[in-house]
């Protein structure tokens, strides 16, 4: 005969349960929302994460007809929204992952609350996909860009001056833009960046041939703003702004071969401090990286010490 008292890891996994199935997709998202700003994550990287899961939330009503409690999504629901996402959208991989990363980010927030209780995305994996390459100009391309700004102008000096901050110091575009006037600290040859995508504030170097440029460009920007870069009503010039301008000074220039974005300035500024002997553990600090990943790709790449050693190695010099 069975006992009539349930065990109290039972009663407790079925008041679990019963809890997550009060909370619905839209709330258990808000929620999420609401502890990513108490943890700091920047409104960008929020926005993020509600762009991707507001395609979720439409791949559910497409396939359930209302919205569900979150605990009732499965593994069978998340591997239709990537077949949804490469079949009938026909997304890169890169953009499947991206969504990936969001999803498995929310979802173990509502496992931590308790808003599930068997996780869906615990194994769900980003797809490989073959390691992309990573282009940068050549120092013919960027003389041919730093040609097109009109000095005569205020846009033009600001651009220019960008354009060389970016490629002095491999700052990420939002980083730059996030540059006050204070944060441009001539004595230490070096500028204070706070407006970082790790929320981690750094110094960058910099150098004489950039500090002359800022220092005339300061001059000519007068205390406008207590940013650096800005457009003609005084306002934080944007990311969106600048990357139509440099997009329009590449047709100008000529350039082909390499998308003319503020990232290729990035990529670029650790291509040529590689090449010019820089050491990997000083590029990770400078551009700001929180592992070695990305900094031992770029030495990978652009590393030349390979090189010298084959020729000095090479079996054939025996022959």
């Amino acid at each position: 005969m069975r006992k009539n008292r349930i065990d109290p890891e039972d009663l407790r996994l079925f008041t679990e349960a019963a809890k997550a199935k009060t909370v619905n997709f839209d709330q258990a998202v808000e929620d999420f929302f609401d502890d990513r700003r108490r943890a700091g994550t920047r409104e960008s990287t929020i926005n993020y994460y509600r762009r991707e899961l507001a395609l979720l939330r439409r791949y559910i009503l497409r396939e359930k007809s209302a919205i569900i409690p979150v605990s009732d999504i499965t593994v069978d629901l998340l591997n239709g929204f990537i077949d949804f996402l490469r079949n009938e959208r026909g997304n890169s991989i890169g953009g499947i992952n991206a969504k990936i990363r969001a999803i498995r980010t929310f979802l173990f927030y509502c496992e931590q609350v308790g808003y599930i209780i068997n996780n869906p995305a615990r194994n769900w994996k980003q797809i490989k996909r073959k390691e992309p390459e990573i282009h940068t100009f050549t120092i013919q391309q960027i003389n041919a860009l730093l040609k097109q700004p009109d000095l005569r102008k205020f846009t033009g000096l600001r651009d220019y001056t960008l354009m060389l901050t970016l490629l002095d110091t491999g700052a990420r575009i939002s980083e730059a833009l996030g540059i006050k006037v204070d944060d441009v600290l001539f004595h230490e040859n070096r500028i204070f960046l706070r407006n970082t995508k790790t929320n981690l504030c750094r110094y960058v170097p910099i150098s004489e041939q950039l500090k002359a440029v800022l220092r005339e460009y300061l001059k000519i920007h007068n205390g406008m703003s207590e940013f650096v870069f800005v457009n003609l009503n005084s306002k934080p010039l944007d990311r969106n702004s600048f990357r139509l301008i440099l997009r329009e000074y590449g047709k100008k220039a000529g350039i082909k071969g390499v998308r003319c974005s503020p990232h290729t300035f990035r990529h670029t500024f650790a291509k040529f401090y590689i090449l010019n002997g820089g050491d990997a553990f000083s590029l990770m600090q400078i551009m700001g990286h929180t592992t070695m990943d990305m900094t031992k790709r770029y030495v990978r790449l652009f590393s030349t010490d390979i090189i010298q050693k084959h020729k000095k190695y090479s079996p054939l010099k025996n022959l």
